[in-house]
């Protein structure tokens, strides 16, 4: 089975149409979509379980502790993580499914590096971290923090205590990932990526910062 985790706050504009695209995108294979409710004060949750998920309710604690959440309600072998903007292509995750059952640690959507689904500003920093992770650890990263991504469910269970609550999980996660051995590479499979649904959450120089350290 096949567990997508989908944290959201404040997305009701979006998550549903997120819900029902991933849910064409597996089509026959066995899964569960799982949104987790982070504090939401919009009607997220109401949205997700009209479009068929099941939806677990966090206490706000930030991007990073609503994936954790997810992960410890999910049942599959494969965990798939989406963002509930919008901004990722669900067709997507079949191909990153099918790089992780042939062998792949980890199965990453990496976006363009300068695209209409964020400002310069914010492409440039991502930019100047992947080329300091390439500098300083030998890592080539297409993409660090893509919030789409397939891996195996026991690998971020095993990961959980090292990783932050807020939107540097993904960071760390493809870094302690990447350097925990067990066998299998990080794929980095190009994909679109849109504008986001309504406002985004990201704090430029608090999160910048966390992401940094």
């Amino acid at each position: 089975m096949i567990s997508v985790v989908i944290p959201a706050r404040d997305e009701a504009r979006a998550v549903g149409d997120v819900v029902r695209r991933v849910g064409e995108a597996l089509g026959d294979e066995a899964h569960e979509i799982l949104v987790v409710d982070d504090g939401s004060r919009d009607g997220t949750a109401a949205a997700a379980r009209a479009a068929g998920a099941r939806v677990l309710t966090g206490a706000g604690a930030g991007y990073g502790a609503a994936i954790k959440l997810g992960l410890g309600a999910a049942r599959g072998t494969w965990l798939a993580l989406i963002d509930a903007d919008g901004s990722y292509p669900e067709a997507a995750l079949p191909g990153l499914v099918a790089a992780v059952r042939g062998g792949a640690r980890q199965a990453i959507g990496a976006r363009p590096g300068f695209g209409p689904g964020e400002s310069w500003a914010r492409s440039a920093v991502k930019a100047l971290f992947r080329l300091a992770v390439r500098w300083g650890g030998g890592f080539q990263a297409a993409d660090l923090n893509s919030g789409l991504r397939v891996l195996r469910t026991e690998d971020l269970r095993a990961l959980a205590p090292l990783l932050p609550d807020r939107f540097s999980l993904t960071t760390t996660l493809t870094l302690a990932l990447a350097a925990s051995g067990g066998g299998g590479a990080t794929v980095f499979v190009p994909i679109t990526y849109r504008a986001r649904t309504g406002r985004s959450k990201w704090r430029p120089v608090c999160d910048t910062w966390r992401m940094g350290r």
